[in-house]
């Protein structure tokens, strides 16, 4: 792991804490695994690429990147976060894990085939800088994907105490992402919705297909937004 120079803890970063809860939760770990699944299934119909090379911002623990490396064809890969708390307990051989901003990565111009920002957006200051930085990083023709929660579900879920009111900087629905996508130089691939419940659902993804062709999929608690790099 490499140290960059960043200020002290900010609103909307996320201590090692997070981590316990993804390793013992159930809960925290179905979000994980809902969350890493849509991404790989939009990562295989959207490249075609061997070898892909993977940027994973707000890495956290690493644990998805960590499931990736076992389920894509990878060049070693690289994991950025904010939390160097979160950073001490991301361990992988074939990733690298950096400490930044993610509005402004210590990396290079056009040199990744595919950037992921899951459950992210909400927590930095401005989402607009990081959106920018990803297109920047991006190769021509490049991925990003991004992951959200519905911002109507989230309030409910501060309210009742399962998320803390400091937690995020700003919520983002659908329409919100679309136009921040195309203002930084991104044609949308995919923008909808997923996740029937926080803590899994028997028969979940036939629900979800059901709801959507019903014209419920409004109902689903998260939100997946798949753009190409113009």
């Amino acid at each position: 792991m490499t140290d960059a120079n960043i200020p002290p803890k900010q609103k909307g970063v996320l201590s090692k804490n997070y981590h316990v809860q993804r390793e013992n939760k159930y809960a925290a770990k179905y979000r994980l695994k809902r969350r890493s699944n849509e991404v790989l299934r939009a990562i295989k119909r959207y490249t075609k690429e061997h070898q892909l090379s993977l940027l994973d911002i707000g890495t956290a623990d690493g644990l998805m990147l960590k499931n990736f490396e076992n389920q894509l064809d990878l060049k070693p890969s690289i994991g950025v976060d904010y939390s160097s708390e979160l950073l001490k307990f991301a361990n992988s051989t074939k990733s690298f894990f950096i400490q930044s901003d993610a509005a402004s990565l210590p990396l290079n111009d056009d040199c990744f085939d595919a950037v992921i920002a899951c459950a992210i957006i909400e927590h930095v200051p401005d989402a607009g800088a990081m959106i920018n930085e990803c297109h920047r990083v991006l190769k021509p023709g490049g991925l990003l994907i991004i992951t959200t929660p519905d911002p109507f579900f989230e309030q409910i879920a501060t309210k009742v105490g399962h998320l803390k009111e400091d937690d995020h900087n700003e919520t983002f629905n659908l329409k919100k992402l679309d136009i921040l996508f195309q203002f930084y130089g991104f044609d949308i691939l995919e923008a909808e919705k997923f996740m029937i419940s926080p803590i899994g659902f028997p028969w979940e993804y036939f629900i979800e297909k059901y709801m959507k062709q019903c014209r419920l999929g409004f109902l689903l608690l998260n939100q997946i937004a798949v753009g190409r790099k113009i």
